[in-house]
């Protein structure tokens, strides 16, 4: 989840939009899944959640792919490179305490509990502060290893980056969905190919093909949302079949794994990167900057601001989340059916959050963080 410092002219407006709509489906990937949970393919509210939940899905993947738009092709430094570490272990560090003072106040009595560093580390250091903060070590993790990903980038030809991709795609998504149903060809049970996240390779390396490689011709908008839409059928499909092939109570939607994602969310996770380029150039040429200095437009400023965003709002989610759910959720669900209530209260939560990070990013300390 890369941010940008740089000023909203510097930055590409669709990406900064695809980042916000990105941040948004953090909140529902959090909270549509008791919907489906709680209901059955004889209603049509399990289909309608499922299909909004494999939307969500593609929150990470997108993620992944514009940090490879943004940052692969470039040669940083040491110095750049541990710069970015910094700023994520920094965020980690607060944003943890944050949420460890809210689990002392919720579960333990606020105080001599807040001083408790021993436990906060501890908790840090097992990845037990909160649920959504997995993908913040997973994004150190590319950060720490980025200048191999930057050195095998610029050695590669464009046909080698694709093979690539093609290879990380077919080990990491396409083989494990095979072995889904077909044991003997499951590559699952192989330690080398289960800790090495082959399809979060290929899409770090697909953003940078979508940003700087891709040429956009006539139908390309039109195939990526046919593609996408193509995508989420299948993954409401096979979990719809999937319903009837498991025990009463056991996991059904198994296309939901966190380091492996599914081959349908990485068509759409690329369909709508695609999509988003589409759209982001077709605006772009319709309204042109007249001058290098000119200033950013309004729609150009508020995109930049909601971007910049992004990263508070993921870090805040799952407090506001937690928060909300029996003071909100619950209720609405009294009122409105399920999907139109977990729907309202996705996007209060989401406005709550983009308020109060955009509010907190006045402050020059914390902005340089968030």
């Amino acid at each position: 989840m890369t941010v940008s410092a740089k000023p909203a002219k510097a930055r590409i407006l669709w990406l900064e939009a695809l980042r916000i709509i990105a941040a948004f489906l953090v909140i529902v990937n959090h909270t549509n899944s008791d919907v489906f949970q709680a209901s059955h393919p004889g209603e049509l509210t399990w289909h309608l959640s499922i299909l909004w939940y494999y939307v969500s899905k593609l929150a990470v993947p997108v993620y992944v792919m514009i940090s490879g738009a943004l940052m692969l092709s470039r040669q940083d430094s040491w110095k750049k490179i541990l710069s970015r570490v910094l700023r994520v272990v920094v965020a980690l560090l607060c944003a943890s305490y944050v949420y460890f003072l809210y689990d002392a106040w919720v579960n333990w009595g606020l105080w001599p509990r807040a001083f408790r560093l021993d436990i906060l580390l501890g908790q840090i250091v097992r990845m037990e502060i909160t649920d959504g903060f997995w993908y913040l070590y997973f994004y150190l993790a590319i950060l720490v290893t980025l200048p191999l990903w930057q050195w095998l980038h610029r050695r590669m030809t464009q046909q080698q980056r694709l093979m690539l991709i093609a290879l990380s795609f077919a080990f990491g998504a396409v083989l494990p969905l095979i072995g889904h149903y077909v044991p003997r060809f499951s590559l699952l049970e192989n330690p080398l190919l289960s800790y090495i996240p082959l399809g979060y390779l290929g899409l770090l390396f697909a953003g940078d093909q979508v940003l700087n490689h891709l040429s956009l011709r006539k139908h390309t908008g039109l195939l990526a949302a046919i593609g996408f839409g193509t995508a989420l059928l299948a993954a409401w499909l096979l979990t719809w079949l999937e319903y009837g092939r498991v025990a009463p109570g056991e996991k059904y939607w198994f296309m939901d794994h966190r380091m492996i994602p599914a081959l349908p969310v990485i068509v759409e996770a690329i369909a709508a990167m695609v999509l988003a380029r589409c759209v982001g150039e077709r605006s772009k040429a319709k309204n042109p900057e007249n001058a290098p200095n000119d200033r950013p437009s309004f729609p150009a400023e508020v995109i930049a601001q909601l971007g910049g965003c992004a990263f508070g709002i993921y870090l805040a989610q799952d407090l506001l989340i937690a928060e909300t759910e029996k003071r909100l959720f619950l209720p609405l669900c009294a009122q409105l059916p399920p999907m139109a209530a977990v729907l309202v209260w996705e996007m209060i939560v989401f406005g709550i959050a983009l308020v109060a990070i955009w509010l907190i990013r006045r402050i020059p300390f914390i902005r340089r963080i968030l």
